[in-house]
């Protein structure tokens, strides 16, 4: 299971869009080199930062919930915080290969889940595969180019999962945006203000720290 890739949880300013506001398919030959090379991009990464702003829209409310953040990943794990307008962090998630661990200091929570016992990624982690075959095993995948970008459109073969569709936005292969929509109607965007590979992370900076006194919960025992 590959995890050394990226979160990513994102957020939505934009409705769904059909395949031709996106620009024009890439197709075979062209479209199989792209997929190579962003494939070997991946496999090269050791380490990310990334700097963030985000934004969701729920359907039940009328303006979208603005945050914005920093993401750190090492290998195979990750640590990812979100903080809202007001300064206030509103949750800090840790993934490695065991769990994931979601703390929500607002609500004095931390939620675990262990991934040894699931064995599956969230859907918005498993599509950073490094390996185009896998990613064909798993999702439908068209390529579109427009204006020196180029957006790959991930739709899952799987029916019974949550998620609609993801969307990511490169230019020369350097991701620039995020976007999840998922059935129930949730829209997640994520602009990425910062994105550098392999900087020095240290294992400190990847550590979750929690207030004693918080409550912990199992949601899947």
């Amino acid at each position: 299971m590959r995890l050394g890739i990226l979160l990513v949880l994102v957020v939505s300013l934009v409705s769904a869009a059909c395949a031709d506001d996106l620009g024009n398919p890439v197709t075979g030959e062209t479209k199989t080199a792209f997929l190579t090379t962003w494939g070997e991009r991946l496999r090269s990464m050791r380490s990310l930062y990334i700097v963030f702003t985000q934004a969701k829209h729920l359907p039940m409310l009328r303006q979208p919930l603005v945050t914005q953040g920093e993401l750190w990943l090492k290998g195979e794990t990750l640590l990812y915080v979100l903080t809202n307008t007001a300064g206030e962090k509103e949750l800090t998630v840790r993934l490695d290969k065991q769990t994931i661990q979601t703390y929500y200091p607002l609500l004095n929570t931390l939620e675990v889940i262990d991934l040894q016992t699931t064995g599956t990624l969230p859907q918005s982690l498993a599509f950073w595969q490094a390996d185009p075959e896998a990613l064909a095993r798993d999702y439908e995948v068209d390529l579109f180019q427009a204006a020196g970008l180029h957006t790959l459109r991930l739709v899952p073969k799987d029916a019974k999962v949550p998620l609609q569709e993801m969307r990511i936005v490169l230019r020369d292969f350097q991701p620039q945006e995020l976007v999840q929509m998922e059935k129930s109607g949730t829209r997640i965007l994520m602009h990425m203000t910062t994105f550098i590979m392999n900087p020095e992370i240290s294992e400190a900076q990847l550590d979750l720290h929690v207030p004693a006194g918080t409550k912990v919960t199992h949601p899947l025992k």
